[in-house]
């Protein structure tokens, strides 16, 4: 088995909070913590800028609504993918599901932490009334991690819908 489908295992095996909390580990290496508790929004913003009828053409027919957790979990696959190895993800999965007790709670949106790392891909930002407007940049969708994320985050914030 290689390292990837180890990694894969690691982060299929995290809890709901364990995804979330290395998620924001994740960010925070790579300098984006800031950025997605600098983001005003809230999931619940984020989900009203988001047509359901545009993503619908995304979505499978009924599909549920994707959790925070296997949304972050999602956004780590497709971290571990990017790196060479999966250096820095292994790291914050290995710090999420440790049993050191800690108290470290992500008070960012997993809604937020996933477009921060989608920064490129995504583009989030507010018009002058106040409304808020979510872009994905679509391209062709080589990557299946990339795809999945991207269904999972648009179930997310459109309920499955």
């Amino acid at each position: 088995m290689s390292p990837h489908d180890d990694l894969t295992k690691a982060i299929d095996a995290l809890s709901d909070a364990e995804a979330v909390r290395a998620l924001a580990v994740l960010l925070e290496d790579r300098g984006l913590l800031s950025s997605a508790e600098d983001l005003p929004a809230t999931d619940e913003e984020l989900r009203g800028a988001v047509d359901a009828a545009d993503a619908a053409e995304y979505l499978p027919p009924g599909q549920p609504p994707v959790a925070e957790g296997d949304l972050a979990r999602a956004a780590l696959v497709y971290a571990a993918q990017q790196e060479e190895g999966g250096g820095v993800v292994g790291e914050a999965v290995a710090y999420a599901s440790s049993s050191i007790d800690r108290f470290d709670p992500v008070v960012v949106p997993v809604g937020v932490l996933v477009v921060t790392l989608l920064q490129t891909e995504v583009v989030v930002k507010r018009d002058p009334r106040g409304r808020w407007s979510l872009t994905v940049h679509k391209r062709a969708l080589r990557d299946a991690a990339m795809g999945r994320l991207l269904t999972a985050l648009l179930s997310h914030f459109t309920s499955g819908k």
